[in-house]
């Protein structure tokens, strides 16, 4: 079964976090934490692996934390994801009937394809997403 672990939706909502307040500076990882409800101590191992890929950079000091190392509209979905779980497989490796190879591929290709967009585009979605549900009230 296809699945994103913890680590990877953690990480995902740790740099939505970081791309909403991607103008006020550093956020300290405790207030990611606990805007996101993610464990601080998991969170701080997740940003030294987006670190390491260049997502995000880090800060030292009282004011010190965790920022976007570019604007959300350079950063994919589809980078953090694959940073933080690895290729994207649906079916891996060659078990199975070698006749479903083509299924799996197209899975696979829908699920990149819809992480296929930025952080600032998913953005844009759940803030239309929240208009329509604040008109329909």
């Amino acid at each position: 079964m296809f699945s994103i672990s913890a680590k990877g939706i953690y990480g995902l909502s740790a740099v939505l976090e970081l791309a909403l307040r991607h103008e006020g500076g550093a956020t300290q990882i405790k207030d990611i934490a606990d805007v996101q409800g993610i464990p601080q101590h998991y969170l701080e191992q997740i940003l030294v692996v987006l670190k390491r890929g260049g997502i995000v950079k880090s800060f030292r000091g009282a004011q010190g934390g965790y920022a976007l190392v570019g604007d959300p509209a350079g950063i994919r979905l589809l980078d953090v994801i694959t940073l933080l779980e690895g290729p994207l497989e649906v079916a891996p490796g060659d078990r199975g009937d070698p006749r479903l190879k083509p299924l799996w591929h197209d899975l696979a290709e829908g699920a990149r394809s819809r992480l296929d967009k930025s952080i600032a585009e998913l953005i844009d979605e759940i803030r239309l997403a929240e208009n329509r549900l604040n008109f329909m009230i």
